[in-house]
């Protein structure tokens, strides 16, 4: 969650916000341009936060003239201001393009994009069709903090302003990963050119990873190929999940959407390019039923870790479980 910042801080950086609105907006955004402000005044973590409805710019509200960042930038405020305009507008359209290719897996629509850099993140969320918040931090560190708020940014105008129900994005939020009660014996696929010897322990750590309860299918990727995947699909608590996409069907499909990220994700590094040129560390698909996550390992682009939740309110534990056995990973390579 973000942090509560001191009255004098908050001050400070309040007075360091910006909000800029298109000649077109009017009365009908004053209430959701009054939260957006709020919701960056009050950081720190949400340093830019942009609405768009049917691929138009409304408006933003940033913080980029605040104390914290008066002798960070090399080139002029507005100029960071208009970088930030466009890469937002474009990320809508690569979400959307994540949203047409998950819509095979019949698991509601993409509601939830985060796309995290060495040294900042985007969230792309969904209001609904067309209309979206796009947030954004400047600093590594906050990335939670920004993603928590654009959450609440896009529940509160779902239930205030449109009397929407809420959709739960990024599930519950936890700090803490609870023990699984047993090893699971999850359904594993692996390379056979690889050692018997490094197989056995990925078979180990995916039995103490993967489970029915949070992160159900992961998949370890080298040079953008499956090396080891593993997953608990088979498992009758998740059954009622696959009544309309059949397990089989559903591996598949996982395979084929990992597959594509090699194009996807050098277009995401383009889109992004204008905000920085870091490397994408992390990647969060968040559909209405579960979540698709990409973790990266190291330098390579084509070594990463695929992992996936069928259980919406298990989000962010199931990343948490996944980021686990990614460190468990890098301690298995050293």
């Amino acid at each position: 969650m973000a942090e509560v910042l001191g009255e004098g801080t908050r001050a400070a950086r309040d007075a360091g916000v910006t909000v800029t609105r298109d000649p077109h907006v009017g009365q009908a955004y004053a209430n959701l341009i009054d939260r957006c402000r709020d919701a960056v005044a009050a950081g720190p973590g949400l340093d830019y936060v942009a609405h768009y409805g049917s691929g138009v710019f409304d408006f933003s509200v940033d913080a980029f003239e605040s104390g914290e960042y008066a002798e960070r930038f090399s080139e002029p405020v507005h100029g960071v201001r208009e970088n930030h305009r466009n890469v937002t507008r474009q990320l809508i359209s690569r979400v959307e393009d994540f949203g047409a290719a998950l819509e095979a897996l019949d698991s509601g629509v993409l509601m939830r994009t985060v796309v995290q850099t060495e040294d900042a993140a985007f969230h792309c969320g969904r209001v609904r069709a067309g209309e979206y918040l796009v947030g954004a931090t400047l600093a590594a560190d906050r990335v939670s903090a920004m993603d928590w708020a654009v959450n609440a940014l896009v529940t509160e105008t779902r239930v205030v302003d449109l009397r929407l129900g809420g959709q739960n994005p990024g599930g519950v939020p936890v700090s803490e990963l609870p023990e699984l009660d047993a090893p699971s014996v999850p359904y594993v696929r692996g390379e056979p050119g690889m050692a018997e010897a490094p197989q056995a322990k990925l078979f180990d750590l995916w039995a103490h990873a993967v489970n029915a309860g949070d992160l159900n299918y992961a998949a370890l990727h080298r040079g953008w190929w499956p090396v080891h995947t593993g997953d608990v699909l088979d498992d009758p608590a998740l059954a009622p999940l696959f009544r309309n996409v059949g397990v089989r069907r559903r591996r598949d499909l996982y395979h084929e959407i990992a597959g594509r990220l090699r194009t996807d994700v050098a277009r995401l590094r383009q889109t992004l390019r204008r905000a920085g040129d870091s490397p994408i560390t992390r990647l969060v698909l968040d559909v209405e039923e579960g979540a698709l996550y990409v973790h990266w390992l190291g330098a390579g682009l084509g070594d990463f870790l695929f992992g996936v939740t069928l259980l919406q309110d298990k989000v962010d534990q199931a990343e948490l479980r996944l980021r686990r056995l990614a460190e468990a990973l890098g301690a298995v390579a050293g």
